[in-house]
């Protein structure tokens, strides 16, 4: 059962959270992620292609943009783990945070590129055009925090958001024809799903953590009477 300092802090945080919220869901769009340009990028050789004097190597450089949706972003939660006293400062106290993340929207982007091949003086092109929808994205990430008690005054003084996992129930990718790559089109979409599970995840990540940090902590030091 926690204690009541404990159960304390936890309130102090979650009066915070809708003022937090909106300042993350501000930023976000103040720095430019949502929409969000050009997100993540790859190129890949996908096999070879008959053209009919040779075979030639199809290769593909494809990109994911205009990335819609993470203005969604909200803190659903943060819970203080474990809480301790600093033994050179009684009145200190310090511990582990946890923080779940959820968007209340899907993210969506487009999806584009070219497909080419070569072979002598033949050398067909294709773009490669499409977009994605991921569903159910949530977060969490786990931290510490510092806290102090002066007589019956509590106060949270600061967090730190250390690591934020970003994760996803779903990824739909619809890439349109591609002619005579069209053989292309599974391995394709694979490659796109891999970006989101990979570059796109941790830049999402990466982008968002400082900005919780900073809404969080901009709101900081909050105190409450036992």
């Amino acid at each position: 059962m926690s204690s009541p300092i404990e159960q304390l802090l936890n309130k102090i945080i979650a009066n915070m959270l809708p003022s937090i919220n909106s300042g993350i869901q501000n930023t976000i769009i103040s720095n430019h992620l949502d929409p969000w340009g050009q997100v993540a990028n790859g190129s890949d050789n996908l096999g070879s292609i008959d053209l009919g004097i040779c075979d030639a190597s199809a290769n593909a450089s494809y990109y994911v943009g205009n990335l819609q949706g993470l203005r969604s972003f909200a803190i659903n939660s943060i819970i203080i783990s474990s809480i301790q006293t600093d033994p050179q400062d009684p009145s200190k106290l310090n511990g582990a945070i946890s923080l779940s993340a959820s968007l209340s929207s899907n993210l969506s982007a487009s999806v584009g590129g070219e497909f080419e091949a070569k072979c002598g003086f033949i050398h067909p092109t294709v773009g490669i055009s499409g977009s994605a929808v991921v569903s159910g994205v949530s977060g969490g990430a786990s931290g510490s925090f510092s806290a102090s008690v002066n007589g019956s005054q509590v106060c949270l003084n600061s967090v730190t958001i250390s690591a934020l996992d970003i994760n996803y129930s779903n990824v739909s990718v619809n890439i349109d024809g591609l002619g005579i790559f069209n053989t292309f089109l599974s391995p394709l979409t694979s490659l796109i799903i891999g970006l989101f599970n990979g570059q796109i995840k941790g830049a999402i990540s990466s982008a968002l953590k400082p900005v919780l940090n900073t809404q969080v902590n901009n709101a900081l030091p909050q105190c409450q009477s036992l």
